[in-house]
């Protein structure tokens, strides 16, 4: 949910598309009665596909999930002057009330930081605009703008009270660029279940919730945008997953992305890529960020207390990592 134009976004999601950005369609069964279809939203290409309705139902049924998506994406922008998220970052006041809705991502996102030790953390907006991800070029910032923005970002300078409300200094901010995704993808899902869609698939960049029957989702390699590092079956659950290649630069040499170790304010080291499989998509959302920010040992020990989550981890030297039970959503 970067700062950029209508035209800029559609260009960097098409070239991601076209380069090998694989949708779970491609590896699902198509089936006659199957309807799907595609949208721009939240930065990144929305598909939704569902099963076992006729044309006018289902047509009705995707409508309503993606304008769902359209409202998450507005509720949680960090670049929509309508979105409390936009009001929270830029407003004077230190104490902010919010909607129930945000206010409730927000504790999520407070338990996440807890149970990682601060590699989960929403409160790097400084950090994403000290770097310029918010905007078309981003560049390796100087020393004395880094260390700026290393001192207001960090959720130790969030505080959430009883009543929703928010207390945060001025030039501290929060992004949920890690989660949001996910939670978009897990309100669509309960949208089409509204309407009596008993199979679906809801994919938001690689974030990706199925439901009913069997989908086939291709995990992209990486390092190889024409290959997949694997397809699985999520089995009714959700597989979300993280990377060095989705928003980088390069500069002497070094590839800098937009995941940021919150401790250093650098782009996180370690992985080239992180997929989790979970019973919601903004867990799975979340914890590959969390993974990745951590590395492959000291994720896969993290996991460990998420007996039912799996994980596929790359890391920097394109070895792969796999928690004990991923090879059972694994197809090929």
């Amino acid at each position: 949910m970067s700062r950029r134009s209508p035209i800029a976004i559609t260009m960097v999601v098409l070239a991601l598309f076209c380069a090998g950005f694989y949708i779970a369609l491609q590896f699902a069964k198509k089936d006659d009665d199957s309807v799907s279809r595609t949208q721009i939203a939240l930065g990144t290409l929305i598909e939704v596909q569902v099963r076992g309705l006729d044309r006018e139902a289902a047509d009705a049924a995707i409508n309503a999930a993606f304008a769902e998506v359209r409202r998450v994406d507005t509720l949680f922008s960090t670049y929509k002057p309508e979105s409390p998220v936009w009001k929270l970052n830029h407003g004077s006041d230190t104490l902010v009330m919010l909607p129930d809705e945000v206010y409730t991502v927000l504790l999520r996102c407070d338990t996440l930081w807890r149970r990682s030790k601060g590699a989960f953390d929403v409160a790097v907006q400084p950090l994403i605009e000290a770097w310029g991800f918010d905007g078309e070029n981003p560049a390796v910032p100087s020393d004395a703008v880094l260390q700026v923005a290393l001192r207001n970002s960090g959720w130790n300078h969030i505080t959430l009270d009883a009543d929703r409300t928010v207390r945060k200094p001025n030039g501290a901010g929060v992004n949920f660029g890690a989660i949001a995704k996910g939670y978009a993808v897990d309100r669509a899902v309960t949208v089409l279940r509204d309407r009596g869609v008993s199979e679906a698939l809801v994919n938001a960049g690689g974030e990706i919730r199925a439901t009913g029957g069997s989908w086939q989702v291709g995990i992209q390699h990486p390092r190889s945008p024409s290959e997949l590092l694997a397809v699985v079956d999520p089995q009714g659950r959700a597989i979300a997953t993280s990377g060095d290649y989705e928003q980088f630069f390069e500069k002497d040499g070094v590839r800098y992305h937009h995941i940021f170790d919150p401790s250093t304010g650098f782009p996180a080291r370690g992985c080239q890529s992180v997929s989790v499989i979970a019973g919601d998509d903004m867990t799975a959302d979340a914890l590959a960020t969390a993974v990745f920010v951590m590395g492959p040992a000291a994720g896969l020990e993290f996991l460990q207390q998420y007996p039912d989550i799996e994980a596929l981890i790359v890391d920097d030297q394109g070895v792969e990592h796999r928690t004990s039970g991923f090879d059972r959503y694994r197809t090929r």
